[in-house]
């Protein structure tokens, strides 16, 4: 499936035994769990157990991934990932509802999984090392908001940089299933500081300015004050240096919306 839908689908596998989480065991009793594999897609369709043959399994799970995809949504989420120390990355969430769509409640979660993780095993994908219940947000049609959560990366998450995705979904806030997923987002690591952040704050602002100053004219200056930043988040125009060239892409980032 992941091969398949590289795009549109995404799984979150929650370790029950050797390696729960907080995050992992709220959802394994939201769903009433109370086998493995059990696959809940969209938060409507349960496909409890496996049948003999590879086939076969992804013959009943591409069935639950078609009827998902056929049912519409009104939710979009837009998302963005970066680095705001070595070890910790910040995710940000805007949801909304289209102007034509109806207004809603929805619980929103983010989820820091790893690739291949547990180690050792051919078959774990997308193992759910950390997730965080953003809360209900009500939004009526034509509406958005935006949502931001720090994740500290452990390390094993630090290690395989390449393997870390980040998930956003916004569901329906019921106590337990069915809950439809409205819709989700998710993007893959790695993940770098923010273009134009050079105090490494998260933000793009005038707190920037005098960092991006002493990028341009002293580069071992900036190092030395910022050691825990990339002196690249300067290089806005792409061309591999920071330069007069960065200025005035830098002023845009500092003036758009």
């Amino acid at each position: 499936m992941l091969q398949n839908f590289p795009n549109t689908f995404i799984s979150i596998a929650i370790q029950t035994a050797v390696y729960p989480t907080t995050w992992g065991n709220q959802r394994y009793s939201f769903y009433g769990i109370t086998g493995v594999p059990t696959a809940e897609f969209d938060g409507m369709i349960e496909c409890r157990g496996a049948y003999s043959t590879v086939s076969q399994q992804y013959s009943w799970y591409l069935g639950a991934y078609n009827s998902c995809m056929a049912v519409p949504t009104d939710v979009a989420i837009e998302m963005e990932t970066f680095k705001v120390a070595a070890d910790r990355i910040r995710v940000k969430a805007k949801i909304s509802i289209e102007a034509t769509g109806v207004g809603k409640s929805m619980r929103v979660h983010f989820v820091q999984l790893l690739d291949r993780w547990p180690f050792g095993y051919t078959w774990t994908r997308d193992g759910v090392k950390q997730g965080q219940d953003m809360g209900v947000i009500a939004l009526n049609a034509g509406q958005s908001t935006t949502l931001t959560y720090d994740f500290t990366l452990d390390a094993d998450s630090l290690a395989h940089p390449g393997d870390v995705k980040v998930v956003a979904f916004a569901q329906d806030p019921l106590s337990a299933k069915p809950a439809q997923v409205f819709n989700g987002n998710f993007l893959n690591g790695p993940f770098g500081f923010r273009k134009g952040d050079l105090n490494c704050d998260g933000n793009v602002d005038f707190g920037d300015i005098n960092p991006f100053v002493l990028a341009l004219t002293n580069a071992a200056g900036y190092a030395a004050q910022f050691p825990n930043c990339d002196i690249n988040n300067g290089d806005i125009d792409g061309n591999g240096f920071v330069d007069f060239g960065d200025i005035n892409p830098f002023v845009r980032l500092l003036t758009q919306p």
